[in-house]
C-alpha cells in the first residue's frame, strides 16, 4: 500500500506495478483513465450446438447511460482442432447511440478473420479453421450505451461440441472518454 498526496492511497502488485478495479453501481469511472482487467481462468466454450455464441465470463466492464467508452479485448485461444473455426464479438446494454468495433482473429499463420460492427454479436458466423497454438482474437472500438449495464466480450465455436478455450491472461483494457 502507498500514500501519494495528489492520488492518495494505491495497492501495489508484487512486480511493482498500480493495482486496477473496476468501479460498479453509481461510481463513475475517472475521464482518461485507464482501466484494466485479466482473466483469471479458461473460458470454454464446447456447446452442443455449432456457433452458439457465450460470454467470456470475467472480461467485461460496467457502462453509464450517455457516457463514451473506448475498449479492447487482447484474448489469446485454442480449438479443439486446427479444423474448427470460432467467432469473437461482444454483447451490452440494448440500443446504444454509438457502436463501432473491429473484432480480428487468427484463421491460419498468415491470415486473420476482420469484422466491423455496429451491432452485437457480429459476425453471425464463425470462420473455418485456428491454428493448434498461437491463436488471438482482439476487438476494439468505441461505444456510448443508452441504458447502464456492462460491455462484455462473446465467443463461439464453429463445430458441435468441439471447444473454443478462451485463455487465462486474456485483458480487457477500457476508459471513458466523454
Amino acid at each position: 500500500l502507498q500514500y501519494n498526496d495528489k492520488s492518495g492511497f494505491t495497492s501495489i502488485t508484487i512486480a511493482g506495478a498500480i493495482k486496477q478495479s473496476q468501479m460498479l453501481g453509481s461510481n463513475n469511472v475517472a475521464i482518461n483513465s485507464l482501466n484494466v482487467t485479466v482473466l483469471s481462468g479458461d473460458i470454454v466454450n464446447n456447446n452442443a450446438v455449432a456457433n452458439t455464441i457465450a460470454d467470456v465470463t470475467g472480461l467485461s466492464f460496467a457502462v453509464t447511460a450517455g457516457q463514451t467508452y473506448w475498449f479492447e479485448f487482447v484474448i489469446p485461444y485454442t480449438p479443439a482442432a486446427t479444423t474448427t473455426g470460432s467467432r469473437w464479438s461482444i454483447n451490452g446494454p440494448g440500443s446504444p447511440t454509438l457502436l463501432a468495433y473491429r473484432s480480428e482473429y487468427t484463421l491460419t499463420a498468415t491470415t486473420t478473420t476482420v469484422n466491423s460492427a455496429n451491432t452485437y454479436d457480429t459476425p453471425a458466423a464463425s470462420n473455418a479453421s485456428s491454428l493448434s497454438a498461437g491463436n488471438v482474437a482482439t476487438i476494439w472500438g468505441l461505444i456510448t450505451p443508452s441504458s447502464n449495464g456492462s460491455v462484455i466480450a462473446r465467443f463461439a465455436s464453429e463445430i458441435s461440441s468441439s471447444a473454443i478455450v478462451a485463455k487465462a491472461g486474456a485483458t480487457l483494457r477500457w476508459m471513458r472518454i466523454i
